[in-house]
């Protein structure tokens, strides 16, 4: 079942990172290693300007319990949380794309994803605090509109 849900008021940021594991493509060769408050601050400030437009991230090392994914072109971004405990999914959404099947021109970082362009954004500074909020919390960013999928 798909249902909107609406951005609400944004609590203060923690200071703890709570991921285990981030990367910056699909390939064991694209882990970051340094996923300090820093490691991530520099995360961040390359997703903003383009420089990474492939992220993976998980609270644990194995994506066993979930994990944010973002895959971008340099017009278009797709970011998607997982929790695994609930078989739910977040997605970040085109509100006048919500009726397309179209497929979104983003070359995937597995080299065979396909993501859906009703699924997609625009804005790099709002998938970099959604990225950001993602690595202190595991959740999905307060502060953005989110298309959740539940299992029926």
């Amino acid at each position: 079942m798909e249902e909107i849900i609406k951005k609400r008021e944004v609590p203060p940021l923690p200071e703890d990172i709570k991921i285990q594991m981030v990367s910056r493509g699909a390939l064991p060769s694209q882990t970051i290693k340094d996923i300090s408050v820093s490691g991530v601050k520099e995360i961040i400030e390359k997703i903003r300007s383009g420089k990474y437009l492939s992220v993976m991230m998980a609270p644990d090392e194995d994506n066993e319990e979930g994990y944010l994914m973002m895959e971008s072109s340099p017009d278009l971004i797709f970011l998607q949380i997982w929790d695994s405990e609930t078989d739910t999914a977040w997605a970040c959404f085109n509100p006048e794309l919500l009726d397309s099947d179209e497929e979104a021109p983003i070359e995937p970082s597995d080299g065979q994803s396909v993501f859906p362009l009703k699924c997609t954004m625009r804005d790099r500074a709002l998938a970099a605090k959604c990225v950001e909020w993602y690595a202190h919390t595991c959740e999905p960013y307060p502060g953005m509109d989110w298309l959740k999928e539940t299992a029926e």
